[in-house]
């Protein structure tokens, strides 16, 4: 009976070991976890171009904020959750460079800008325009500059929408970027009048669905949007438009490096740009791509990049929100 009582123990064991064994695998091989700045009118039809080529390789996609997205990163270092990130800017993964693992993908070679240390990757350039309700504005009253929005007339049509840098790297960009180009005596004054919002999206969506006025958007939402009917207009300043370079990266000892770095040459490959181009719209960082029909030329508009550190654009904004 003893006997019987200890073989039935060793078989319960080794059926629950097995069945350990099968969950890790189910959770690791072959499944690519991404945790994303983006929204999924970015990344899903990129998962469906990689998807038609690797049938064998899931992508599971977690989208957080900018800032939340690498402090988690961060957190998890030693035991990461995650294979890669996606989204942000390249100061951005400058600042965790530590978290990312090195990775020369042939498709770099071909891309505008390259990092020399290959922990970053560039998927693309985008302007950040002003964008108008057209239901809130007449378009008499559209801007032409970013310094028309200190014109107190923006208040009585509904506000000026702006993403909290502390928390959106959009926004971070944002304010980094008007503050190289118009000084930080005018950005200042711009911060002291808008609607702070606790993300890019929020600015994004706030802006369309008429509960501000006017704020900034990523030129390949708005283009998106005007195409669709909605009530919204982009307009490029004369005098300042912000424009960012989104990257990848390679989580240092992710789960499932191999796979992970299919999917990194995917997203620099001229089939996963064109399809950021002709789908989302986005400017490609290849050099063999043109850029989305019916955008302006980046060489005619009055481009500012972040500048400052993201910490030191963070202490700024909060102390003049502070004294608001």
């Amino acid at each position: 009976m003893r006997k019987i009582f200890n073989y039935f123990i060793l078989l319960l064991s080794n059926i629950l070991i097995l069945s350990f064994l099968s969950i890790w695998n189910i959770a690791y091989a072959g499944n690519v976890v991404v945790y994303t700045a983006s929204g999924p009118e970015i990344f899903e039809p990129i998962a469906k171009g990689f998807k038609s080529n690797n049938p064998g390789i899931d992508l599971s996609f977690i989208v957080l904020d900018t800032g939340e997205m690498f402090q988690r990163v961060k957190a998890e270092a030693g035991n990461p959750a995650a294979d890669i990130t996606f989204g942000g800017s390249i100061a951005s993964y400058e600042n965790y460079s530590d978290l990312y693992a090195s990775y020369d993908s042939p498709e770099d070679a071909n891309k505008f800008s390259k990092d020399p240390d290959n922990k970053w990757h560039g998927f693309s350039i985008f302007a950040q325009p002003l964008m108008v309700n057209t239901n809130k504005v007449n378009e008499s009253d559209y801007p032409t500059t970013v310094n028309d929005l200190l014109d107190s007339k923006w208040q009585e049509l509904g506000g000026i929408a702006l993403a909290d840098p502390n928390k959106s790297g959009t926004g971070h960009t944002i304010v980094s970027g008007l503050a190289s180009g118009l000084g930080w005596d005018f950005t200042t004054d711009l911060i002291k009048v808008t609607i702070v919002t606790p993300g890019s999206t929020p600015m994004f969506e706030g802006v369309r669905d008429g509960e501000a006025a006017i704020g900034w958007v990523n030129e390949d939402l708005g283009a998106k949007w005007e195409a669709e009917g909605l009530p919204v207009k982009m307009i490029y300043a004369l005098d300042a438009v912000t424009v960012q370079i989104d990257a990848y990266g390679l989580v240092s000892g992710g789960p499932n490096p191999d796979d992970a770095k299919k999917f990194i040459d995917y997203l620099g490959s001229k089939d996963g740009q064109k399809v950021a181009v002709d789908i989302v719209k986005r400017r490609s960082m290849r050099k063999d791509m043109e850029p989305p029909s019916g955008l302006p030329l980046l060489g005619d508009l009055p481009l500012f990049p972040e500048g400052e550190p993201r910490s030191v654009i963070k202490a700024k904004f909060t102390k003049i929100i502070e004294s608001k």
